[in-house]
């Protein structure tokens, strides 16, 4: 069984009519509730200094502390800051622990979070790109406390998640692949030459792809998944703003092709715990959908 992972406080992250707004997940949720069974995963907020492992020290203060400061924003206007925005972007990286001590006591093997803020345009400096915490590379910190020592991070959000890429960008122990739009958001990063530095060299694999592409050239480049990483778990950036009816990309991928994708990721990870973690998708209905065909691929793990 699929375990679930939902709560409403990441609804008070309050960000009134922009695009990454609380409807993402109530929609979401309303869905899944109807549609499936699964394992419900209990949510909890856990210590800031957490945090710190991923995040400079500072930046989490600052974040923790700007509202009542008078900051409304993070970066520019895109990242915006209300007056619970602090707490739901702790507990939204944070409760990612409790999806790796269920999978480590084996009750569940496969996870959807459905949760918010988004986290991969988060740098270890800043948040950015609707972003405040970086909840995947959380996870994958926790996960390697666990045993989970070698992480694969697949992205397949139509923008480059440069904030994950930045935090393991010198680390050996965590390999990320992303596919994304060339010429969209956060535009500077995402290249085929950035690769990892240091150890982390040739951990690091961005494959870009140009406007308007379509489903059978888009899963061409998930061929070149890692065959020699021996990972011992997958965590998946699942941004679903590469659909065809969403507004804020030229990348026409079908629901059909959705289906194939995950299968894709479902076979590559074979029997190692796997979690797929919410990030872009801003079509309601493009997004419920989406959500719903990757759930009913996941059920059938």
């Amino acid at each position: 069984m699929v375990g679930y992972l939902y709560d409403p406080i990441f609804t008070l992250h309050e960000t009134g009519n922009h695009i990454e707004n609380k409807n993402r997940v109530m929609f979401i949720n309303d869905m899944i509730r109807s549609d499936f069974s699964y394992y419900p995963i209990e949510v909890s907020s856990y210590d800031k200094r957490d945090l710190y492992r991923i995040h400079d020290d500072s930046y989490v203060d600052w974040v923790e502390e700007g509202y009542e400061n008078g900051v409304r924003m993070i970066l520019n206007s895109d990242t915006i800051l209300s007056p619970k925005s602090y707490e739901v972007a702790l507990t939204a990286a944070t409760c990612t622990k409790n999806v790796i001590d269920l999978f480590k006591r084996k009750e569940i093997n496969t996870a959807f979070l459905n949760l918010r803020p988004p986290g991969h345009h988060a740098e270890r400096m800043m948040g950015q790109g609707f972003c405040i915490f970086n909840n995947v590379a959380m996870m994958a910190k926790y996960a390697q406390d666990a045993g989970y020592k070698k992480v694969m991070i697949i992205d397949f959000d139509v923008h480059h998640g440069n904030g994950t890429q930045d935090i393991f960008y010198k680390d050996d122990t965590v390999f990320y692949f992303s596919t994304h739009e060339r010429n969209n958001y956060p535009y500077f990063t995402g290249s085929e030459e950035e690769r990892g530095e240091g150890r982390g060299l040739g951990f690091n694999l961005n494959k870009p792809y140009e406007d308007n592409i379509e489903d059978e050239e888009f899963l061409a480049l998930y061929e070149d998944l890692p065959k020699d990483f021996d990972f011992d778990i997958v965590l998946v950036s699942a941004g679903y703003d590469l659909m065809k009816d969403e507004a804020i990309s030229s990348a026409n991928i079908t629901f059909a092709g959705l289906e194939r994708l995950v299968r894709k990721i479902v076979d590559f990870s074979k029997d190692k715990p796997l979690a797929f973690l919410l990030e872009g998708g801003y079509n309601l209905d493009s997004l419920v959908k989406s959500a719903e065909i990757t759930f009913g691929v996941l059920s059938e793990r």
